[in-house]
């Protein structure tokens, strides 16, 4: 087969770009966080969602979500990694009362995956690399 060299000959190992792996975290999350609604919702059908809070409170955490994943393309570097840190850990926040209220399996399950992007994000903006000057 040839070394490893030769078998990757002609082809780019690009590194993925911050902003880039940020809006994929956030994209992540987003896709966990409308099944879990989704799914809770077909599960309580027979009773529609009338509380006006959460019927504002939902749609703005997905517009939020939204948000966040083209300002992680768009917003200058020190914005973005801001935004991450501070809007990050209110989701987390929301995740861990989304465990605390968890009662079935798949949102225990579910649950660890929402922990785990929000996490990465916040690491990942934390850790933001930094030019030799600064």
């Amino acid at each position: 087969m040839g070394n490893k060299g030769q078998a990757d000959a002609g082809l780019v190992d690009p590194k993925v770009n911050i902003r880039t792996l940020l809006a994929l975290l956030w994209v992540c999350h987003f896709i966990l966080w409308i099944f879990g609604d989704m799914f809770t919702l077909l599960q309580e059908m027979e009773e529609p969602v009338t509380d006006t809070s959460i019927l504002y409170v939902a749609p703005t955490t997905a517009i939020v979500l939204t948000l966040m994943v083209v300002f992680c393309l768009v917003g200058s570097p020190s914005a973005v990694r801001l935004a991450n840190l501070i809007v990050a850990p209110v989701y987390l926040l929301f995740n861990i009362v989304f465990f605390v209220d968890a009662t079935e399996g798949w949102e225990y399950y579910i649950g660890v995956f929402y922990v785990l992007f929000i996490v990465l994000i916040i690491w990942r903006a934390f850790t933001w690399p930094r030019t030799a000057e600064g």
